[in-house]
């Protein structure tokens, strides 16, 4: 969801007259677009992997999920405007993604494209072309 943010920019109003962390002054009524695409590529946020998908990056090196701020990883916004159905797509992305894993390997078409198809919503341009295998985990076969 770093680099895939469902929803790729995020755009917010200005209620009052006020100064941005940054200094920037901001007046009542103007517009804010924050690009969460290209925040999610930064790599004076990231490091230099920021274009890499490492699930590693969240986890320290004793197994626990390592703490990162919420303005720094904005997909669901942040602070008292937070996302309310945040925690719920958490869970069910890590049950889905867990039954997936478990119950498949998957490897991806060669020479397939993966691009983003820039929308509201962000989509996938051509899809995702991948070979599903079913897994056979310890002699069982998964359902």
């Amino acid at each position: 969801m770093r680099l895939y943010p469902p929803g790729p920019i995020e755009r917010k109003e200005v209620l009052a007259d006020d100064v941005l962390p940054s200094g920037h002054r901001v007046r009542a009524g103007e517009k804010i677009l924050i690009p969460l695409y290209a925040m999610g590529r930064m790599e004076s946020v990231w490091g230099k992997d920021c274009a890499e998908y490492r699930p590693e990056r969240w986890v320290t090196e004793d197994g626990v999920l390592r703490h990162v701020p919420a303005h720094k990883f904005l997909v669901f916004n942040a602070g008292p405007r937070s996302c309310l159905g945040k925690d719920i797509s958490v869970t069910q992305m890590k049950c889905v993604m867990a039954a997936v894993v478990w119950n498949f390997d998957f490897q991806l078409v060669e020479g397939h494209a993966v691009e983003p198809k820039l929308s509201v919503v962000l989509q996938m341009k051509n899809g995702l072309l991948v070979k599903a295998k079913k897994r056979h985990v310890g002699g069982i076969t998964g359902e």
